[in-house]
């Protein structure tokens, strides 16, 4: 399993501040009170509550919208996942994708390797570390190999059939830019 990113398929070019002898710059921020530097990898080592108390990463957790404590759903990596489908290629339109994996199989069910190379599209649960919610991924394959898209759903909200149009701007009539507004 490997993750694609653009700069893997495009390459990257980075740019790197220097200072005045050309040694390498870093960034840094001061607290609001000015009396705190903060580099680079100190605030990855936990929070701070609202009072200064340093909170560690492991004991924040998540809540629903009605404050209810959210339970975490354990990574997906190396354990049997159920796949739902074939699906529709319009579920994985209604997708927001996060990530793209190009998978490598060390074996292939013969059905599902038919399936894929027929252009079926196939659902399960994704997680790829422990989180307080999983992923939804599709698997996919074409002529360069096998995928999985992973990210979350997302419903797209359409307009009702014969709607009216929206309400127009009476303040807007005219076509002509109004310089003093800008």
């Amino acid at each position: 399993m490997s993750k694609l990113e653009r700069q893997k398929l495009y390459g990257a070019r980075r740019r790197i501040p220097v200072d005045g002898s050309g040694n390498p710059c870093t960034r840094a921020a001061l607290t609001g009170d000015g009396l705190v530097l903060i580099t680079a990898g100190m605030t990855a080592q936990g929070w701070f509550a609202p009072d200064g108390r340093q909170v560690e990463s492991s004991k924040i957790g998540a809540c629903d919208g009605d404050g209810n404590p959210l339970e975490l759903v354990p990574s997906t990596l190396g354990e049997t996942q159920q796949l739902e489908g074939p699906v529709l290629a319009t579920e994985v339109l209604d997708l927001a994708v996060a990530s793209i994996y190009r998978l490598e199989p060390e074996s292939l069910d013969e059905q599902l390797g038919k399936a894929l190379s027929e252009g079926e599209i196939w659902r399960f649960r994704f997680n790829y570390r422990p989180d307080y919610r999983a992923e939804t991924a599709f698997l996919l394959a074409n002529k360069e190999g096998i995928f999985a898209l992973v990210g979350v759903p997302s419903a797209p909200r359409y307009l009702a059939p014969n709607a009216p149009p929206p309400p127009e701007d009476d303040d807007q009539s005219d076509d002509e830019l109004d310089f003093e507004m800008l």
